[in-house]
């Protein structure tokens, strides 16, 4: 850690401002509220450099001042924590007919929601629509000390980091090789956008918001059509070289099986996907929501509980091949998955421990995660407000 020398700055005086700045504002935001003697105390800042760092965040109001606590003797600290009010957040869940806008404050809790069907699958479409969406809650939120912190666009495919395109999407292929973050950007000029596909911002979701918040180890499966994985270890993503680790979906389960949109056969989003639930079922969604499958299930309708019940074989078989490669602590199933609920996660069980020793498998926890058909949007939000300690502190320097 760097601290201000008594006789001058050691190091860049604005290097060195910046680190202290980020050791403040980072732990208010991990254990707020709190005072700033306690800052001082977690950080090993100096009172006076916390100070002048929370008082600057006060200023600008990034940060509060809240009533007093009377844990201590002598004139009680004041304790100061995020304001919530600043900003807002914006996750965007791209799906094959439709995307989701997710619009929360600062700690995340929604504000606004919206779905837009998806009237074309051309992704200048989207660009468009997307870029009028944000303009508009941009001129709503003008209020607000940082305006509009982030957008998160959470996509049915992977993006590639080097390229900065959409590196392959097999249920939308129209969006293959298209510069997704930079046509949005010269629409929007200023604005911070993260890309991430479905998976990685649905493993995040759950850890900032759902049941995941104290795992250390998650593996978390996803469908609203095709079927993905995001790995989560420790505090960050497995995202591979480029961006693109996790297409699971795509691994082989059945040697010269079902015909896959990625031009392979047997993959294992053929089998244990919405889409393959879809077809077990010999029916579509126009005809039958997914609204009207948890019903079934609910009310005991054979045909559908059988078709979940196949569906969680499969998913078991790919889960087994999950938990040998990465050993997690705990699965979550999100997206529409989750909506399944018991009767998908039986049926897994039931796979796995006939392809898995016992052992292997004694400390592992399988859930639904909650955060209900706004799970991946909130993982959208999760991505900027991973980046919000920058956000203040940069916004704190302007003039």
């Amino acid at each position: 850690m760097i601290h201000l020398h008594s006789n001058g700055p050691i190091g860049n005086y604005d290097l060195v401002k910046k680190i202290n700045m980020e050791h403040a504002i980072s732990t208010i935001l991990k254990y707020r509220p709190l005072s700033r003697a306690k800052i001082a105390s977690l950080t090993g800042l100096n009172k006076m450099t916390v100070s002048s760092c929370v008082d600057l965040f006060v200023q600008k109001g990034f940060v509060v001042e809240l009533g007093t606590t009377g844990t201590s003797r002598g004139r009680p600290p004041t304790l100061v924590d995020l304001n919530e009010k600043a900003g807002i957040c914006v996750g965007i869940d791209v799906e094959i007919n439709q995307f989701t806008v997710l619009v929360t404050d600062l700690l995340g809790k929604k504000l606004d929601s919206m779905m837009i069907p998806l009237q074309s699958k051309d992704p200048f479409f989207f660009v468009e629509a997307i870029s009028d969406i944000l303009k508009q809650l941009a001129t709503d939120h003008s209020h607000r000390q940082l305006g509009i912190v982030g957008v998160g666009i959470v996509i049915p495919g992977y993006y590639n980091i080097r390229t900065d395109v959409v590196d392959y999407s097999a249920n939308l292929q129209e969006w293959n090789d298209f510069p997704l973050r930079s046509e949005l950007a010269k629409r929007v000029p200023g604005l911070t956008i993260h890309v991430n596909p479905a998976s990685y911002a649905g493993a995040m979701g759950e850890v900032h918001f759902g049941g995941a918040r104290t795992a250390d180890h998650l593996v978390y499966v996803t469908s609203s059509w095709g079927l993905s994985v995001g790995v989560y270890s420790k505090g960050e993503l497995f995202t591979g070289t480029t961006g693109t680790a996790g297409r699971l979906g795509h691994s082989t389960i059945h040697m010269n099986g079902k015909k896959c949109t990625c031009g392979s056969r047997g993959c294992w989003e053929m089998y244990a996907s919405i889409k393959a639930l879809y077809e077990l079922l010999e029916t579509t969604p126009q005809e039958m929501s997914i609204s009207d499958i948890v019903e079934g299930i609910e009310r005991g309708d054979s045909r559908i509980t059988s078709a979940v019940h196949e569906l969680g074989h499969y998913q078991g078989i790919g889960l087994a091949n999950v938990i040998n490669a990465y050993n997690p602590r705990v699965i979550c199933l999100g997206g529409l998955l989750a909506l399944l609920g018991p009767t998908l996660i039986n049926s897994i069980w039931n796979t796995l421990r006939e392809m898995i020793p016992e052992r292997f498998l004694l400390n592992l926890e399988i859930y639904c995660s909650d955060l209900g058909e706004l799970g991946v949007a909130h993982g959208g939000v999760s991505m900027v407000l991973r980046q919000l300690s920058t956000t203040i502190i940069e916004s704190s320097l302007l003039e």
